[in-house]
């Protein structure tokens, strides 16, 4: 929809007026009404999710004022010990997707049938999805973990001090399995769902051995591979996008212009810096469909990270990742050739979001002297990595002789 200057102020009249409002049932009328001339509204959006209790007044933070320091004494935090009912070894999760198992006895506990399944969402409604304007309105939109924490080993009392960013973690002295609290303060945003282990580690060193020789990297030497659950956010964005710009009739070249209604769904933004942005590749090629719950049995003796990308600076770069599929596929706008393309974003909404994490393998490999990261996809295998371009042409060299 269109948003001239004659709608904006109807759409400021209908705002003012519901602030002269007391009565619900008129607040909501006039808001709704600045939706209908202004979808974008992010005031009239805040609104109706005080009006329909998915946000509390005192939450409501102003982004333009909000500072976040770390003191210099760690916090404590809490964590939930994963111990065998039966012999009290540690339990770990599989990379089956399902089971819980005990090092020592082989007692297992199912988690995929006895996880917490999704219902009402911690901003709105829907299995994983949470509504990002009501999230943007408190301080977790915002802030990303900077507090260092202690804990205390409740196996050997050794005590520890925890990164900001780590969930998970094992005692290296008694072998004891901990999952921390996932939001150490309320104004940290915990993860919504997972999707869980399926390739194993054998099955991973199979994968990079493959890859290796597919590339033709050459007597490559690499690191113990690490499997960790990495953070990332998805958005779904929508909205109307105006375009411009100019085609050839003829000699000349003339103006065009029009509206392109947009709808991007699971936009994916990576949360953590830890990888490097040719290994951020590989979070497209996960199925998000096999996400689940958020459990933390899914962590049991399995590394795993908190975001420290906030959710605000995530949903700009889901933004321009939206424009520039848009600049990359133009034909969606039009079929003719258009030149000096120009996009306008004022009408591009992010209406929801979630935050999953999400396995891999980790390692790197030398060759001559230079070390290269590489990724295996936890869930379907696929390998991501960067590699030498010594190792190309001597591949493409006994390829052809």
């Amino acid at each position: 929809m269109r948003t001239d200057s004659t709608e904006q102020q109807q759409a400021q009249a209908w705002l003012w007026l519901s602030e002269v409002y007391d009565d619900p049932v008129d607040k909501r009328h006039c808001l709704e009404q600045v939706l209908a001339f202004d979808p974008t509204h992010g005031v009239a959006r805040r609104g109706l999710a005080l009006l329909d209790g998915r946000l509390q007044a005192q939450n409501i933070i102003d982004p333009d004022t909000i500072s976040q320091t770390a003191s210099e004494e760690p916090e404590q935090t809490r964590a939930e010990q994963f111990v065998c009912p039966q012999c009290a070894g540690k339990l770990q999760f599989l990379p089956d997707g399902t089971t819980l198992r005990c090092g020592f006895c082989g007692f297992e506990q199912a988690v995929g049938r006895n996880a917490k399944r999704p219902g009402q969402s911690q901003f709105g409604k829907g299995a994983f999805e949470q509504e990002f304007t009501t999230a943007l309105a408190q301080a977790k939109g915002h802030l990303a973990p900077v507090q260092m924490r202690t804990f205390q080993c409740h196996g050997c009392a050794v005590e520890f001090v925890l990164a900001p960013e780590a969930i998970s973690l094992t005692c290296p002295y008694c072998d004891s399995v901990y999952v921390t609290e996932t939001a150490a303060a309320q104004e940290i945003m915990p993860p919504h769902a997972v999707v869980p282990f399926r390739i194993s580690l054998e099955q991973a060193e199979k994968a990079l051995r493959r890859w290796v020789k597919e590339v033709g990297v050459e007597r490559p030497s690499f690191s113990p591979i690490v499997g960790i659950y990495l953070p990332l956010w998805t958005f779904d964005v929508g909205g109307e996008i105006r375009w411009g710009g100019q085609v050839k009739r003829g000699d000349n070249w003339v103006p065009i212009s029009g509206n392109y209604l947009a709808f991007s769904n699971d936009v994916p933004v990576p949360a953590s810096k830890k990888l490097s942005g040719e290994l951020t590749q590989a979070f497209a090629g996960f199925d998000l469909d096999g996400l689940q719950a958020y459990d933390s049995r899914f962590l049991a003796d399995w590394p795993a990270e908190r975001h420290t990308i906030p959710l605000a600076d995530a949903s700009l770069q889901a933004r321009k990742q939206t424009l520039n599929e848009l600049r990359r596929n133009p034909h969606k706008l039009t079929m003719e050739d258009v030149h000096n393309l120009k996009l306008g974003s004022l009408g591009l909404i992010v209406e929801s979001f979630k935050l999953a994490l999400l396995p891999v393998w980790l390692a790197h490999y030398t060759v001559d002297g230079q070390t290269y990261d590489v990724l295996v996809n936890g869930q379907t295998g696929v390998v991501v990595g960067k590699r030498p371009s010594r190792g190309v042409r001597g591949f493409f060299a006994k390829l052809f002789g």
